[in-house]
């Protein structure tokens, strides 16, 4: 069990660490793909166009290496993944045609039931390793 929770935190923190490593070499890039979700504008679209890829970066390795705060890394990443999949929801219904920017920067259109599954694996992904790890801290 102790093999699977460790793969699962692999697979999950690395995921958000690519994620945002690709976002910071484009911020220019992904402050416009947050733009384009029409939910937030300038300031905001580009101070979180700064600051969510290091979230994402801190937690990602906080998930992978296992110590005190893999658990909160997982969680705050699970929250962003649900606020995340709610933003794309939003778009998809007021029919914006955009890119997620999900990994930097891209002109490719989403396609939204995609996204929203992968995004409901990733997190279904999340979910396991930190019940599973859960039990794994009460049993030692």
């Amino acid at each position: 069990m102790k093999i699977l929770t460790l793969i699962l935190r692999l697979l999950f923190g690395a995921v958000f660490l690519w994620s945002g490593i690709a976002k910071l070499k484009d911020p220019i890039g992904f402050a416009d793909a947050v733009r384009n979700f029409q939910i937030v504008g300038d300031p905001i679209a580009p101070a979180l166009a700064l600051f969510i890829p290091w979230v994402e970066i801190v937690c990602g390795i906080a998930a992978m290496i296992g110590l005190r705060f893999s658990r909160e890394g997982i969680v705050v990443l699970l929250v962003s993944l649900l606020v995340f999949t709610a933003g794309i929801v939003a778009a998809w219904v007021r029919g914006l045609d955009i890119s997620c920017g999900c990994f930097g920067g891209s002109d490719e259109a989403m396609n939204y039931p995609v996204k929203i599954m992968q995004n409901l694996v990733l997190g279904l992904i999340g979910i396991a390793a930190l019940v599973m790890g859960r039990k794994i801290s009460q049993t030692d």
